[in-house]
């Protein structure tokens, strides 16, 4: 049987996030995006399964690892019906596996000391998997940080809150998107650290078979994508991922969390390494237009 030459099938290979390189901590490079798993499990969530969710985000990036792979080089923004420019993607984009497996006190620090080094090597670190416990941990690693928190439940009124769970605490926002936008803007100090804490419970009611804390409202899919295109342009030093519990039954559902989460992050990608498109705006159909 002769030798495969040309690229992988997208489920072969290495799998890391988006097909990008895989580096060791100490060689990522200021202006990286570090991407680094937690496979850990929350044993105060309803259900176990959360520690699967570095592998399955990965899985899913795969779709998108069209950088890494010569027969998709020219990606085209099927909306705006543009090429997007991403030159520089796979040499900035690398994935610097999972924290290894162990004790809870273990792995706080072994997070502690990642999100650490990434940081005072001016890159940013996209965190998948772990808890609001976890997301603390990575806080305290980033003096005087400021917070966003897309879902979740709040914990800190001088945190910045979009469509968060409801508990009668935190700074709740309209989803009028340009007037929260507007008010980031005046609430973001960019003398101080940003980290985001991005979780699966921001989607709408639609969605929300796909976590562990079922909601009632909640964002859109272009809301969302709105959202972390916005913060992309700003100095974020760490974005991490929650909520995702890939052991919930329904692969149906389980997969289109999957797809949401990273679909919603590529515009988040994309904005922090200074990728992106003009979009127009849309046509309307002319099936559409009343005469």
């Amino acid at each position: 049987m002769p030798l495969r030459s040309a690229p992988l099938p997208r489920m072969a290979g290495q799998l890391s996030f988006m097909r990008a390189q895989t580096k060791a901590i100490g060689d990522v490079r200021p202006g990286d995006l570090a991407v680094l798993g937690v496979p850990f499990e929350d044993t105060s969530a309803p259900h176990a399964g959360q520690s699967l969710a570095p592998r399955a985000l990965r899985e899913t990036s795969v779709y998108f690892g069209w950088h890494a792979n010569p027969q998709f080089s020219h990606p085209v923004d099927v909306d705006a019906r543009q090429d997007i420019s991403t030159d520089g993607l796979h040499e900035r984009l690398c994935d610097l596996g999972d924290i290894a497996a162990g004790s809870e006190d273990a792995i706080h620090a072994a997070l502690k000391a990642a999100t650490r080094q990434i940081s005072r090597n001016g890159a940013c670190a996209i965190i998948l998997g772990g808890s609001d416990r976890l997301s603390k941990t990575v806080q305290s690693e980033l003096p005087e940080c400021q917070t966003v928190q897309l879902g979740g439940t709040p914990d800190d009124a001088r945190d910045f809150h979009v469509s968060p769970l409801p508990n009668g605490r935190g700074t709740t926002c309209s989803q009028n998107t340009a007037p929260q936008l507007a008010a980031f803007s005046r609430w973001r100090d960019v003398s101080k650290p940003l980290f985001v804490q991005f979780d699966l419970s921001v989607f709408e009611t639609s969605l929300s078979a796909l976590c562990d804390r079922p909601r009632l409202g909640g964002c859109d899919l272009d809301t969302v994508v709105q959202w972390l295109s916005a913060l992309g342009q700003y100095e974020v030093s760490a974005i991490m991922l929650t909520g995702l519990n890939p052991s919930r039954p329904g692969m149906g559902v389980v997969k289109v969390g999957q797809r949401l989460m990273v679909t919603a992050l590529l515009a988040f990608i994309y904005a922090r390494l200074g990728f992106g498109i003009d979009r127009p705006v849309r046509p309307i159909p002319k099936e559409n237009v009343l005469t």
